[in-house]
């Protein structure tokens, strides 16, 4: 694997999901873990690329 970008900064999948309004449901009251899976699990997936580019 080779990476061809890695961002100066990593941003929250929170600004992501604000734009997109099918995601509007996982703002309410209550499902804030919703949220936070979804950073863990990009979170992970992240760290596994940067593991296979071996950077």
């Amino acid at each position: 694997y080779i990476l061809s970008y890695k961002p100066r900064n990593k941003l929250p999948v929170e600004e992501y999901l604000k734009m997109q309004g099918r995601f509007a449901h996982m703002f309410k009251p209550g499902n804030e873990w919703m949220i936070e899976e979804v950073q863990k699990e990009v979170d992970r997936n992240w760290e596994e690329l940067l593991k296979l580019c071996e950077l």
